[in-house]
């Protein structure tokens, strides 16, 4: 008998598929089809293993593992002590986790650096899919070219009108860039990280906030007061925290949370 299940994570699709089969976990086979996202769920397989020295292990366990409680006239209860099952429940999941890790590990020099260039072609590839079919789906008249560039790998979208694909302070872009990889996480292990740019927006934003920080330690070096920014994304605190690494007697560092984290630029006596 085989089934396939949905839910939120691997080790809550395992739970549930042992319940639907009423068997325990040494009595399955598991393959992973999906191990889920921020907006997919994870996806397994599982086949119930009908050999007959298993089956006769499984009732033979259940026999020790029933335990009666005083029955009434109509009807009897039996509880069944589930303590082990979800220890190799759990120990399953770990591995299943551990897995692709262990296969890494085990690689030559050589096959790491194949692996990695056949991860980034599969990356350039399927973020090259996606973005042409958002840019299909908004009906926008628009180019992508995804490139590869040391460790990661970056995308650019060019047109006219694409203040949708941006947004307020770049919103709409970070959120593209946040599904195109959270897309490619569920769609090949390893995958490289995508930087998405739209317009040459992040260029320009780049620019731009290096002059504001550039203005504002002038501030704080005047007034030795420290200075909060408005809250941005990693990406843009990064580039305040660069230009300003080594500048003297100021320091930056991030205060707040996700998605109002922000910069606090402050004055310091050490050199």
């Amino acid at each position: 008998m085989k089934i396939e299940v949905s839910a939120k994570t691997i080790e809550k699709a395992v739970e549930d598929g042992l319940k639907q089969l009423n068997t325990t976990i040494e009595n399955v086979d598991v393959k992973v089809i999906s191990e889920g996202g921020l907006f997919k769920k994870a996806k397994i397989e599982m086949t119930l293993n009908t050999d007959p020295e298993k089956q006769k292990e499984l009732e033979e366990l259940e026999k020790d593992e029933i335990v009666s409680t005083p029955a009434s006239d109509e009807d009897a209860q039996v509880v069944i002590e589930a303590d082990v099952e979800e220890k190799d429940t759990a120990k399953m999941v770990e591995d299943i986790a551990k897995n692709s890790e262990n296969i890494t590990n085990t690689m030559t020099a050589e096959e790491k650096q194949a692996r990695k260039e056949e991860l980034i072609a599969e990356t350039v590839k399927l973020a090259t899919e996606w973005l042409n079919g958002l840019i299909y789906a908004y009906n926008i008249n628009a180019t992508v070219l995804v490139t590869p560039r040391e460790h990661d790998v970056y995308a650019n979208i060019d047109g006219e009108n694409l203040g949708v694909l941006i947004g307020y302070h770049g919103e709409a872009m970070e959120a593209i860039q946040h599904l195109l990889n959270t897309h490619l996480y569920n769609k090949c292990r390893g995958a490289k990280r995508v930087f998405v740019d739209v317009a040459g927006y992040r260029n320009k934003r780049s620019e731009d906030l290096k002059e504001l920080a550039r203005k504002m330690a002038n501030r704080v070096l005047e007034t030795k007061r420290s200075y909060k920014l408005d809250p941005m994304n990693s990406f843009e605190r990064r580039i305040v925290h660069e230009e300003l690494s080594q500048t003297a007697n100021i320091l930056t560092h991030s205060e707040g949370e996700e998605p109002n984290r922000y910069l606090i630029i402050e004055y310091t006596e050490e050199v």
